[in-house]
């Protein structure tokens, strides 16, 4: 990867990026056997799903994939007509970073872009279709830039004449609409910040440790941390963390290397009033080289969030019970009415689904080729039925609405598509996997970070003994903010 040496290894930064987390010893004793007949791995009363819906409608434009809407919103916005929710523009592939688990192959030599002739057609035809949602996203959005405009001159004005332009086209159309961006917040100048808030723009921002050297070798760029910290001060200026209208959700990727510093970065968060999304990595874009080496297992997502919902408990009054692989059980909804379009143009289910080099199943149609018309794709026989087939396409161990409740209430319908269209549990280790067949994204669903496979394991009597404790206590052990004796593992 273009740069990658840029971060001079030291004995420090070497002992992070090899935390030993996970030697690669199985995870079960035994192989894990599919839940009985009537058998249920998460079974929820009706006040438990009451409070994840309420959570869920709190923040409706945050979280990747439209997690912070209510999945009974969006019901409602289809039985009303609408054909998209949600339409995500990834309108630059230049960045400037270029991260170890990048999916999207983004850097600061990538050229690709949505021409803004294209977005104006394409806001106009999702705004006809029922769209209340756009998103956003690169590359670093920021960097966006098309010769057509004229001289970009300050960064950022080239991106903001797209975010003018879906609000002038909203308003004229009388139809109410919201714009999120996911940004890198390193390129976020005070003036930036105001924008952001004069436009009440929702932020999905970088954030993965506050260890300043792991967190620029993650992202391969000397002073991107404090470049990022900066960017964070100028929001917070401008309102952000502080006034509700002003909606920002830190996201962060969970690997090997940042697990150990994922407490300490959540309390941050919370303090600064923002929202915290996390991602568990796995097999997919650069991840698979170097950061699911010793990766993250479904362990280690129940153990983090059964203890992050003990902190929100005790310190910022927040009550939930971790259930899916989301935070705040707030999971992906993108499949059932969204579509993103890639800065190659192909029109596709979400952001990281499989391309055409894997499989042409995902990808609908492309907006440079003549005649395309995404009116006429919103009401397609097509994507309608790869609709059902993804509304059918659960699993048979926890993804599923014989299995669980979440499914069974449309609360998640299998977690992560993407997880696991490139990622699978290997039920003889409990080991993730690669998985090489990319239909599992739709066919035979099951999102391998689910806390539920320990949940399983545990029940079956397969998961190794003492695991989850000494999880728990490395969590306790490696956090500067809270103390061991308030948090005692929980059985």
């Amino acid at each position: 990867m273009a740069g990658k040496n840029r971060i001079e290894m030291t004995a420090t930064l070497r002992e992070l990026i090899n935390p030993g987390l996970n030697p690669k010893r199985p995870i079960f004793t035994k192989p894990l056997l599919p839940p009985a007949v009537g058998e249920k791995v998460f079974s929820l009363t009706p006040e438990e799903i009451r409070k994840i819906r309420e959570l869920r409608g709190a923040v409706v434009d945050l979280h990747p994939g439209m997690g912070g809407v209510a999945p009974e919103s969006i019901i409602r916005m289809i039985q009303d007509g609408a054909k998209i929710t949600s339409l995500d523009f990834m309108i630059t592939k230049g960045c400037n970073f270029e991260c170890t688990w990048c999916f999207a192959e983004s850097g600061p030599l990538m050229k690709e872009y949505l021409p803004f002739n294209i977005l104006e057609r394409l806001t106009a035809e999702g705004l006809e279709s029922g769209v209340q949602l756009f998103v956003l996203t690169g590359g670093e959005p920021l960097m966006y830039r098309d010769p057509a405009l004229g001289k970009q001159g300050t960064r950022g004005i080239h991106f903001f004449r797209i975010v003018e332009m879906i609000r002038e086209t909203a308003a004229r159309m009388g139809t109410p609409t919201k714009i999120l961006t996911f940004d890198d917040v390193a390129l976020i100048t005070p003036e930036i910040a105001e924008r952001f808030a004069e436009f009440e723009v929702g932020l999905c921002t970088k954030g993965d440790t506050l260890n300043a050297e792991l967190q620029e070798y993650k992202v391969n760029q000397s002073g991107a941390f404090r470049k990022i910290q900066e960017g964070y001060r100028n929001l917070m200026n401008a309102g952000y963390g502080r006034d509700q209208k002003l909606r920002l959700v830190v996201n962060s990727v969970l690997d090997h290397t940042t697990f150990d510093g994922m407490i300490d970065l959540h309390l941050w968060v919370m303090e600064n009033g923002f929202d915290h999304s996390i991602v568990p990595v796995h097999y997919c874009g650069n991840a698979e080289d170097e950061d699911q080496e010793a990766g993250i297992h479904s362990p280690h997502v129940k153990v983090l969030y059964d203890l992050l919902a003990r902190i929100d408990s005790k310190y910022f009054e927040l009550d939930w019970t971790p259930w899916s692989a989301f935070t705040y059980n707030k999971s992906c909804n993108r499949n059932r009415s969204g579509l993103h379009i890639r800065a190659s143009g192909d029109v596709t289910a979400c952001s990281e689904s499989p391309d055409r080099t894997a499989t042409d199943r995902y990808t609908f149609g492309n907006v440079f080729d003549d005649g395309f018309s995404l009116k006429s794709l919103a009401g397609s026989e097509r994507l309608a039925r790869y609709r059902t087939e993804f509304a059918e396409g659960h699993g048979t161990y926890v993804c599923s609405p014989d299995v669980c409740d979440l499914y069974a209430n449309d609360l998640c319908q299998g977690g992560c598509a993407t997880r696991s269209a490139y990622s699978k549990i290997d039920t003889e280790s409990g080991l993730i996997i690669k998985n090489d067949n990319h239909h599992n994204y739709s066919e035979k669903r099951e999102d391998p970070l689910c806390p539920a496979w320990t949940v399983l394991a545990e029940r079956q009597n397969v998961l190794r003994q003492g695991l989850l404790e000494s999880i728990h206590q490395r969590l306790l052990a490696k956090t500067a903010r809270i103390e061991a004796v308030d948090f005692p593992y929980q059985v």
